[in-house]
């Protein structure tokens, strides 16, 4: 069998379980959301009723996107799957290309792979059909159960229109796997990569949202992923030509991820670090003191990140209180703020700013557990160290970062308003940033117990909990038959401050669960063997 041939069926096997879940997932969704509307809404005067109330509502726009042609079977569909489709399969995209492009080599076997007969170039492109197949399987789910919803008759979903909905939903999946593959070449570990795709995942959201504030930045559409599954228009309009940009990029940044395979050392990558540098002794005296080396530079950035992002919201508070659509009102009632809209705008804005800031602890308590599954741990252990005190010394840097990452974010977002015109109370934003402190230590500690039990899913726990929380505490904001949903979310017991007064015993309680389970994670980690690849 062809080396490359067998690259390929050995990266699809990794994935396709996972791909075919997804698929499925598209698919029922797509189905469910279309037969749940034309048994919930069955005559035209429910319909018209629905879009008088929703279809120009701007803050669902904003959060949900697109709303106008609510009143029909395809646009209600398309609404109701568009953020959590597109959201969940690009973070899907990131987290299995890095897995098995910059996660092999720092594994070890991409070396052995490309020992055996294979060019690396060759080995990048075996693994992206791979993953382009995986994206396929994952169009096939969508589309055919939405062409099994069409054969309801009141739902009528013509077969051109379904397969260019299961296309519009596979652009985020495709061009994320190219991000991705580009990112696994210029960072020199798999957690680098996965955070540089996670972070163009979030710059491309957060443009589509400021495109769907009004008709003026309606143009930004075309410069997301996203907005080019929104401006398809699906199952309305059915609109092929944004496929046309998603492509070029496709094939764009997936030639640059094999240029850059060929050019770079097996192991290495375009952004790393000099292999030979000066001593630095720095950080070697202590457990804690090596946490503080390794992690000080990630912790930076990440709150440079969240700050930049605060910042952004704080500019964009002119926009948002310039001149108010009661839609908007309406859309920030529901998440039970009060006060002036300048306050509930900003309490809505620092749920979106937590969900920032509890994703920090999955590079940190991931690179704990990469430190174990790579072996590096034992070496560290040969010296008169604990585990214990490693990964207790790892959870108190990373505290330390969460409450800075708060802090700066709350002091952003100030300043992002200050500098457009809006007066802000200082205190009350730095109160509001730390107050998501306590819900992103929680996250912590859920990624610090799953690293003590199965480290290789210690990161992507916390990553699991964080976006689910924020899906579910949005979209159950907004549909009351997911009210008993949102209690599952760890932003439902978290105080939307300024705009909610904050429960200190909400608080409390979430810091004892949180202090529990890193005491339960210190213990348990000590107490069973290593875990190495």
């Amino acid at each position: 069998m062809n080396a490359d041939v067998a690259i390929a069926r050995r990266a699809f096997k990794q994935i396709w379980i996972g791909a075919t879940s997804w698929g499925l997932v598209f698919g029922s969704t797509i189905a469910s959301s279309a037969l749940t509307y034309v048994s919930s809404f069955p005559d035209a005067a429910s319909r018209r009723l629905l879009a008088a109330t929703t279809s120009h509502d701007a803050g669902l726009a904003v959060l949900l996107g697109p709303i106008a042609t609510i009143d029909t079977v395809g646009g209600y569909t398309v609404y109701k799957c568009y953020v959590f489709l597109t959201t969940i399969g690009a973070i899907w995209a990131v987290l299995a290309t890095t897995r098995l492009l910059r996660g092999e080599e720092d594994n070890g076997r991409w070396q052995l792979v490309i020992a055996d007969g294979s060019r690396s170039e060759n080995a990048t492109v075996a693994t992206l059909v791979a993953l382009g197949i995986a994206v396929v399987v994952i169009f096939c789910g969508a589309t055919v159960c939405t062409l099994l919803a069409g054969l309801d008759r009141d739902v009528g979903f013509g077969s051109g229109e379904s397969v260019l909905y299961g296309l519009s939903l596979t652009i985020a999946p495709a061009v994320f796997v190219a991000v991705a593959a580009v990112t696994s070449q210029l960072g020199r570990t798999r957690r680098l990569a996965s955070g540089l795709g996670v972070g163009v995942l979030g710059v491309c959201f957060v443009i589509r949202m400021i495109a769907d504030s009004g008709p003026a930045t309606r143009w930004l559409l075309w410069c997301t992923p996203f907005g080019w599954a929104e401006r398809m228009r699906p199952l309305t309009q059915n609109d092929a030509l944004p496929l046309l940009p998603a492509a070029i990029t496709v094939v764009v940044l997936c030639t640059a991820a094999v240029a850059l395979a060929a050019r770079r050392d097996a192991g290495d990558g375009v952004l790393a670090s000099r292999d030979v540098v000066p001593l630095r002794p720095f950080g070697l005296a202590s457990p804690l003191a090596l946490a503080a080396r390794l992690e000080l530079p990630v912790l930076v950035a990440w709150c440079v990140g969240a700050a930049a992002t605060a910042f952004s919201f704080g500019m964009i508070a002119k926009i948002a209180t310039g001149d108010v659509p009661d839609s908007i009102s309406n859309t920030l009632d529901k998440f039970g703020v009060q006060g002036d809209f300048a306050n509930q705008y900003v309490g809505v804005v620092f749920l979106l700013i937590a969900t920032v800031v509890a994703l920090l602890p999955a590079g940190q308590i991931g690179s704990a557990a990469e430190d174990e599954t790579s072996g590096r741990l034992v070496h560290v252990l040969v010296q008169p160290s604990r585990r214990s005190s490693l990964l207790l010394g790892r959870l108190t840097i990373c505290v330390g970062g969460i409450a800075a990452a708060g802090l700066v974010s709350g002091f952003a977002v100030w300043i992002g308003a200050r500098s457009q015109g809006i007066h802000l109370d200082l205190a009350s934003m730095i109160g509001a940033g730390l107050n998501v402190v306590p819900t992103a230590l929680l996250a912590m500690a859920v990624g610090a117990v799953t690293a003590s039990i199965a480290p290789r899913a210690a990161a992507r726990a916390v990553y699991g909990i964080v976006i689910w929380s924020l899906l579910v505490d949005l979209l159950g904001s907004m549909i009351e038959s997911l009210n008993g949903i949102d209690r599952s979310s760890i932003f439902h017991y978290m105080a939307l401050a300024p705009a909610q007064a904050a429960d200190p015993l909400a608080i409390a309680v979430t810091l004892l669960v949180a202090a529990v389970l890193c005491v339960f994670a210190i213990v348990r980690v000590e107490r069973r063997d290593l875990q190495t690849a």
